[in-house]
């Protein structure tokens, strides 16, 4: 469930005070009104107590109880106000806190064409070093620009293929954690690929809860809503395969473990992975905001962005929302990780979530972490260091 701090009434202004000025003219209008009206109609003799409790006291009375009532009204107006204010900063506090929910990266691993060659996808994007080009893919004659996995002829093939080492790979993450705490576990896979539930998940020697129907880093914004309350570490599983791929795309195999608290093993360098920003308004500026904000960084706090996915490269609304909300993510800040690697499709997200994990763990500054599935669809995480 997404945190839209819009949902939440804007702050009551403060009620219109009585204008002394005013009323203390009314008062002079009240008693000379008053006045007026006794001389002009009394009948008898102009003086004793009956006289002059029409002629002043009764105009003065009046006039009082009007301005008693008048500022009665306002004090009771105050008082609603500050109480609803009140509830509307105890609501913002609340959701702020809620946003504000980060997971503790605890291990990964990432298997590409880069990986497989034994290069770091990290170091090859910052140094612009890509593996996109032409290659003849699966099930499709005509060569295409594309990074893909080698071996086998399809995908059902090569995800039987990699079974083995990336089971192998789980299994030994899974170990680190502790023997009591509840696992989650989702797949993020491309259409078409076969269920892996009926082949890898056999092998995994860790029981699990399954997350089931999300895709993207929505499941870990479902996550941390759902699952923070008690220590439980979230494994999420995401394949991109491409037996008819297009140009400019990429084959990848991601993993990624994380928890809601920070186990007793943890490096005193750890990461933090922070409550996504899922943006289906087209308002990068919006999404940006609510990202940082999440992550608790201060506007001009030095970033390094991560981008995949649509045309966010040369996106002129990016550039302009950075310029607004993180100054310091320039436009040669951004690493593209298609240039490099190709799109990853579902397995996008993750991939980059990993690599601004391995860079965040290098240098110890914030990363950025923006993926556009479809021009009217953006995915916004920051990671920091603890």
């Amino acid at each position: 469930m997404p945190v839209v701090l819009e949902r939440i009434p804007e702050k009551r202004a403060r009620p219109p005070r009585p204008v002394t000025r005013r009323w203390l003219i009314s008062g002079a209008a009240a008693l000379i009104t008053g006045m007026g009206l006794t001389l002009l109609f009394w009948q008898g003799e102009r003086a004793g107590p009956v006289f002059w409790l029409f002629a002043i006291v009764l105009p003065v009375c009046l006039w009082g109880a009007m301005f008693s009532a008048r500022r009665a009204g306002y004090k009771f107006q105050r008082v609603g106000q500050y109480s609803a204010n009140r509830t509307i900063d105890t609501r913002h506090a609340c959701a702020r806190g809620r946003g504000q929910r980060f997971a503790w990266f605890a291990g990964e691993y990432l298997l590409n064409a880069l990986e497989q060659q034994h290069m770091a996808t990290q170091k090859a994007a910052i140094d612009k070093k890509p593996v996109l080009q032409p290659v003849k893919p699966r099930g499709v004659q005509k060569p295409v620009r594309h990074s893909r996995l080698s071996g086998w002829e399809n995908a059902g093939d090569v995800l039987a293929s990699l079974q083995e080492e990336i089971t192998g790979h789980i299994n030994q993450l899974l170990d680190s954690l502790p023997p009591a705490m509840t696992c989650y576990l989702a797949l993020d896979l491309a259409k078409g690929l076969p269920d892996l539930s009926l082949s890898w998940l056999p092998e995994i020697r860790r029981p699990f809860v399954r997350i089931r129907d999300l895709s993207g880093l929505a499941i870990l914004d479902y996550w941390l809503d759902y699952h923070y309350e008690k220590p439980a570490a979230l494994l999420v599983i995401s394949v991109q395969l491409n037996d008819v791929p297009q140009n400019d795309t990429g084959e990848a195999v991601s993993v990624v473990l994380m928890t809601n608290c920070r186990l007793k093993g943890t490096p005193a360098e750890s990461t933090r992975i922070h409550r996504p920003q899922i943006d289906n308004t087209g308002d990068p500026e919006h999404a940006l905001r609510h990202a940082v904000l999440w992550a608790g960084l201060e506007k001009h706090t030095p970033l390094r962005g991560w981008i995949t996915g649509g045309t966010l490269a040369s996106a002129g609304a990016m550039n302009v929302a950075c310029e607004v909300h993180a100054p310091a993510l320039t436009a040669d800040r951004f690493i593209n990780i298609d240039t490099v690697a190709g799109f990853a499709g579902v397995a996008a997200p993750w991939q980059a979530l990993i690599l601004s994990t391995r860079q965040c763990l290098a240098d110890r500054e914030a990363q950025m972490v923006v993926t556009e599935s479809s021009p009217d669809y953006r995915q916004l995480c920051a990671v920091t260091s603890e």
